[in-house]
């Protein structure tokens, strides 16, 4: 008779072995506040200047030049004015090792003239399963051989009783947005501007 391995899995997260799945916990206020966290950040005048430098040694001249068009809307901005209006997950990604949550967020924000500037971010937030990487293959073990490819991931929001999955920013990214109403919904809906070529 063989022993079964324990499987395991990172804080917040366990298996299901109902229907396999790995359940995850997350709390939708610790979400928001590292994303508001995160946008104060970067809004900053230190990580303006500095990514501005950043980008003038790295990029294109026609992308530099959009980043400097960009730049100059946000230059001047006050990070204690910020307010997310929107705050929306879109899709989750998983790979071998974590997965990715990416979160679309949309705010508000006033320069030093007290203008108001309407924006939009996308940010990636991602977290490690595994409590330990080498018990990966233990639950390749457990799954089979559809683990690779086919492992599902649920995940649960606002679950108090539980201990929620920590989270880190791996990436932001800076876009235009826009509100648009739909008289039919009598709704007003958020959207981002893309970074396109034809913009030039």
């Amino acid at each position: 008779m063989s022993i079964q391995k324990p499987i395991e899995l990172n804080q917040g997260c366990f298996l299901n072995p109902t229907d396999q799945k790995i359940v995850v916990n997350l709390a939708s206020e610790e979400i928001l506040s590292l994303v508001t966290q995160e946008l104060k950040t970067r809004y900053s005048p230190e990580t303006q200047k500095k990514a501005l430098e950043e980008s003038s040694q790295l990029l294109p001249g026609f992308v530099l030049q959009e980043l400097l068009k960009r730049q100059d809307q946000v230059v001047n901005v006050n990070p204690d004015t910020l307010i997310v209006v929107s705050c929306q997950i879109p899709e989750a990604e998983v790979d071998d090792l974590g997965f990715d949550l990416n979160v679309e967020a949309y705010f508000v924000i006033a320069d030093t003239t007290g203008r108001n500037h309407f924006r939009a971010n996308k940010i990636v937030l991602w977290s490690n399963i595994w409590g330990d990487e080498e018990q990966i293959f233990d639950l390749e073990d457990e799954l089979g051989e559809q683990f690779w490819t086919n492992y599902q991931i649920q995940l649960l929001f606002d679950e108090k009783e539980q201990q929620t999955i920590e989270l880190e920013v791996s990436q932001t990214d800076d876009y235009a947005a826009r509100l648009e109403f739909y008289p039919s919904l009598k709704i007003f809906s958020p959207s981002i501007i893309p970074f396109t070529i034809d913009d030039f």
